[in-house]
Formats: structure tokens, sequence, C-alpha cells
């Protein structure tokens, strides 16, 4: 149809999905809030997807760090409790 501008193609995602890779979470964040350089509107769209993705990844791995350092404080507090246990009854039987 005449006038109408032709939808981006995968090529075309992949390469503002490499861009916004190069820019970084915190750049194209403020360039989706102030609405620079996100033209057409399919890369302003992507910009938001690509965001969300980033920001879940990030939520993830601050999540299994969390469980991680908390399953880390029980181990060390099991070892310590278990040597204290063993000091006690080394102890004890002299």
């Amino acid at each position: 149809m005449k006038g109408q501008t032709p939808q981006p193609n995968a090529a075309e995602d992949a390469k503002w999905y490499g861009q916004f890779e190069a820019l970084g979470r915190e750049t194209v964040r403020l360039a989706i809030a102030r609405g620079q350089g996100l033209v057409p509107e399919r890369k302003r769209e992507l910009a938001i997807l690509w965001l969300r993705e980033k920001e879940l990844e990030a939520e993830n791995l601050q999540r299994d760090a969390g469980w991680y350092a908390k399953w880390t404080w029980y181990a060390a507090l099991s070892a310590a409790v278990l040597a204290a246990i063993g000091i006690l009854v080394a102890v004890l039987h002299l």
C-alpha cells in the first residue's frame, strides 16, 4: 500500500537488540523515558521488551545471589555448631 512504511524484519530487530546491548540498561531506560532515538515505533517497542528482559534477568540474579548467601550462612552456622559440639564432647571425655 502506498504511504505505509515496511515492517522491520528479523535482521533489523537483531541489529536494534545489539544497539541496546551496547548502550546498556540505564541508557535505554532514559531513551524510552525521554523518547529519544527510538524511531520507528517498532524500535521503541523492542527497546521496552529488551529492557524488561534485562530487568527480569537482574531480578533473577539478585534472587539467586540472596538464596546462595542464605544457604552459605546456614552452612557456616551448622559447621560452627557441630565444631562446638565436637569440642565439648572431646573436653568432657578427658
